[in-house]
């Protein structure tokens, strides 16, 4: 009896032990993660986008107007980032499987023009229930001839953070998507969100 108890004794305090190590392992880890120590404004994004350069935690990402759908709009596209580049009349899309982030581009119907904001978010939130795919819209902003809007959505591949957006000009309609993974939303998604506001500007 006296051998079991010992040996009990023993086990949990090599338990112990080990628990003790890996919450040492875990704070030595955070101590070194860039994301735990710097976060981002939208403002500072914007301004590096604008600026053409901008670093997110130890990427360097550089940006040059780019025009897209034959020249109708212009974004800040980011160099160096993507690796499926697909450039067409009526879509567009960019895509780094690396960093798994994305955007699309479209001319798309006027009909969403008819709807308001809410109405257009509320509607998508709909279409995507009708796929089993249940979103939960986030911030949401009105910028001249560009509204958007942010949400959630689950995929098999994980959560993912989204900034949908639609844009007036010269007479037609464009809607956008951009997107990264959930975790990266204040990141990579707030810096997505960034590169919304400065498409506007590019395209007033």
């Amino acid at each position: 009896m006296e051998k079991e108890m010992d040996l009990s004794i023993a086990l949990f305090i090599r338990e112990q032990r080990k628990r003790d190590q890996e919450a040492q392992r875990e704070s030595q880890e955070n101590s070194y993660d860039l994301k735990a120590h710097i976060t981002y404004t939208l403002e500072d994004l914007i301004e590096g986008v604008r600026r053409g350069k901008q670093y997110l935690y130890t990427l360097r990402l550089e940006f040059e107007p780019r025009k897209l759908l034959e020249g109708r709009i212009t974004i800040p596209y980011i160099k160096n980032f993507f690796d499926v580049e697909e450039d067409g009349a009526e879509t567009a899309l960019l895509a780094s499987n690396q960093r798994k982030a994305a955007m699309n581009f479209s001319h798309c119907g006027d009909k969403i023009l008819e709807l308001s904001l809410d109405e257009w978010m509320a509607e998508t939130k709909e279409l995507m229930k009708k796929m089993h795919l249940y979103i939960k819209p986030e911030r949401k902003k009105s910028l001249g001839n560009l509204e958007y809007f942010c949400f959630t959505v689950p995929t098999s591949g994980g959560r993912l953070y989204n900034v949908t957006f639609r844009m007036r000009k010269d007479g037609r309609l464009y809607a956008g998507a951009l997107n990264c993974p959930e975790k990266e939303r204040e990141g990579m998604g707030l810096l997505l969100e960034a590169v919304v506001c400065v498409i506007e500007e590019m395209n007033r």
